[in-house]
């Protein structure tokens, strides 16, 4: 990894980000996601990418079709990073088998603002929607039919809130400090081993 870029293949890919987030570098993993020059998972979008790419320059900066082999532009394998997204973004993980039971436990980090993510799990629909204004955030859930959540509310140090079916919704505002753990990194700034 060099100036946040990415350029890991097929096996390793899925392993970047969660690996990060497992060693408490939330942020280090939201500014590999929004980097935006080549290879990175946005520099498709900065090429007017509406999927996924099998490989991280299938388009050349001058636009034109990189002549490898590997060159479909609606491919998985470094589509993966949207599991960490669903996870992270989003919100949303099975603490159990077929989601009987939910963790909700979304990250607003990198920048981003707002998040919507949903899925139609064995037991029904499953959301988180969060938005961050300055220090005010709004999350609210949904939990399926006949299932339980455990909610962990981002920017609070308080204990897990456990909720039964229905939706839930929170308002509050969070400390400044809470919030520097979101700041976006700068391209200039940089990381102690990270160049």
């Amino acid at each position: 990894m060099a100036n946040y870029k990415i350029s890991t293949g097929f096996l390793c890919t899925p392993l970047v980000l969660p690996a990060l987030s497992a060693m408490g570098k939330d942020r280090l993993a939201f500014r590999l996601l929004t980097e935006t020059e080549c290879p990175s998972w946005l520099y498709p979008v900065t090429m007017g990418a509406t999927t996924i790419w099998e490989r991280w320059d299938s388009m050349l900066p001058d636009g034109s079709i990189n002549s490898g082999s590997m060159t479909s532009f609606n491919h998985y394998a470094l589509g993966s990073v949207a599991d960490w997204i669903h996870h992270k973004i989003g919100g949303i993980a099975p603490a159990s088998p077929g989601y009987r039971s939910v963790v909700f436990a979304p990250i607003p980090g990198g920048g981003i603002t707002s998040a919507h993510c949903e899925l139609v799990a064995p037991y029904g629909l499953v959301s988180c929607q969060w938005s961050r204004h300055g220090l005010d955030i709004d999350v609210e859930i949904q939990v399926a039919p006949n299932t339980t959540a455990t909610v962990i509310l981002p920017g609070l140090s308080g204990e897990p809130i456990d909720v039964e079916s229905g939706r839930h919704s929170w308002s509050y505002s969070i400390t400044e400090d809470a919030a520097a753990k979101w700041t976006w990194i700068e391209p200039s700034q940089s990381w102690p081993g990270v160049g």
